[in-house]
């Protein structure tokens, strides 16, 4: 057994979305054979009996990094960095959300100077981040070409990594998004009771977000051409996102105010404006029909894995969704449900009356998601998680202190050449982390 720290720059609470639910499910499963302290960004109004959870800031946390064994992490940043290499943790980055690519589309409208800078920083991030990693998780076979091609040109597939397994399973491993192996239930209200709906209408729920790299614009368009089909219903399951950092998205207001012009909205479109609890989302996607997800072609969309696909497996809810990305290719090979072309209303619209109205179809995409969906379990998802962990668990800390000490400040002085030394020093400053750095500085540099 091996204490693994987790941490989620994403906020950990009842209600979160994609970012915080994948290591708060790691949490849950590798708590099982490990003792696991889940870090995170804010004070979390849950709790568990099988981990521990506390905030980065607080000064238990350099306890837990004098004593630990792994650190998993999305985005490193220059502290969990710097107390990694100065215990000798292991780290794994947990790259399943391509991020690069994902900036491109979300800051799209921004002025380009700055999407140019954003872009920057978060390739050169990356790069770094890779530089110091022990081990890589990706959620595709599509997202594990993209970050080969990616370390090969970093130059970071070196001969001793190739040699350990060629095709470096051990290092750059496919871990996919999950979802709970005990089916869901409702036992609470769920779209029925909130939006008074009746047994005879059929809901399409688009569960999750409404980030700027979807296209909820044309499924609204589809559903206007359905507007002789009443009982027809189309849900967004989550408007303002879970993190109170974060403002409501521009594609959100510009789905909102469509619904509006179409007339469409409270009427057959509806909106749950507050984000539903993690625990609780299991109430409204029993209530829906179908499962829906529609975006844009462009590279964020090439090497995805939407998140809320696997919910939509756990409620064993027929799907709908846009060609183009890695889920796509499942709902075709497996057949569970449709697939339809970037920005066709007329096709959507079509592909949702074939859908609720063949009974026997619906029935037929509920059995072939039954016969899948077991390997997507998290305790089955997270098994290469687990492989690397023990090897990296086995392996005696290798402290190189003039490699380490290289890529800490190669990692410092490219923030403060990105963002500024008042800015560096802001968020440094006040926090354990300053004065735990020029004691390690020391360390490092007289070896004593």
């Amino acid at each position: 057994m091996a204490k693994i720290l987790i941490y989620s720059s994403n906020v950990i609470g009842k209600s979160m979305a994609g970012a915080a639910i994948r290591p708060w499910e790691f949490a849950k499963e590798l708590s099982k054979g490990h003792q696991v302290v889940l870090l995170t960004p804010n004070l979390p109004d849950l709790e568990s009996k099988n981990f521990e959870i506390i905030p980065l800031k607080d000064p238990k946390t350099k306890k837990h990094f004098k004593t630990a064994k792994v650190l998993i992490v999305q985005r490193l940043t220059f502290p969990l960095a710097f107390m990694a290499k100065r215990y000798g943790l292991k780290i794994i980055i947990d790259a399943y959300v391509p991020g690069p690519l994902e900036l491109l589309e979300h800051f799209k409208h921004d002025q380009l100077d700055q999407r140019e800078s954003k872009v920057r920083s978060e390739i050169t991030n990356v790069s770094l981040s890779f530089q110091m990693a022990d081990g890589i998780l990706c959620a595709s076979e599509k997202q594990k070409e993209f970050w080969l091609g990616f370390l090969t040109s970093q130059k970071l597939i070196s001969p001793t990594l190739y040699d350990i397994n060629p095709t470096l399973d051990h290092f750059l491993a496919i871990v996919p998004f999950g979802l709970p192996s005990n089916p869901p239930k409702k036992i609470s209200q769920g779209l029925k009771e909130k939006f008074g709906f009746s047994d005879r209408d059929k809901i399409i729920l688009w569960g999750g977000g409404i980030w700027n790299w979807f296209d909820p614009l044309t499924l609204i368009k589809a559903m206007k051409l359905l507007k002789d089909r009443p009982e027809i219903k189309l849900v967004f399951m989550g408007v303002k996102p879970p993190d109170p950092t974060l403002p409501t998205t521009a594609m959100s207001a510009k789905a909102v105010e469509l619904a509006k012009d179409l007339h469409l909205l409270n009427q057959t479109v509806f909106f749950n404006h507050d984000w539903i609890p993690y625990e609780e989302r299991q109430h409204f996607l029993l209530d829906a029909t179908i499962g829906i997800s529609t975006h844009f072609e462009h590279l964020e969309t090439r090497f995805s894995f939407r998140t809320r696909m696997l919910d939509y497996l756990w409620a064993d809810l027929p799907m709908i969704a846009t060609i183009g990305d890695s889920f796509a290719e499942i709902i075709s090979k497996y057949q569970l449900g449709t697939v339809v072309p970037y920005k066709n209303e007329q096709a959507l619209a079509q592909a949702i009356v074939n859908l609720i109205d063949n009974d026997l179809l619906q029935k037929k995409a509920k059995e072939n998601i039954a016969k899948i969906k077991h390997t997507f379990f998290w305790p089955n998802a997270i098994i290469p998680l687990k492989q690397m962990i023990d090897r990296l668990s086995d392996c005696p800390p290798q402290v190189d202190r003039w490699q380490n000490g290289r890529l800490l400040a190669k990692f410092l002085f490219t923030k403060i050449r990105e963002r500024g030394l008042k800015s560096c020093l802001q968020q440094y400053l006040g926090s354990f982390f300053l004065i735990f750095l020029i004691q390690s500085i020391f360390t490092i540099r007289f070896n004593v």
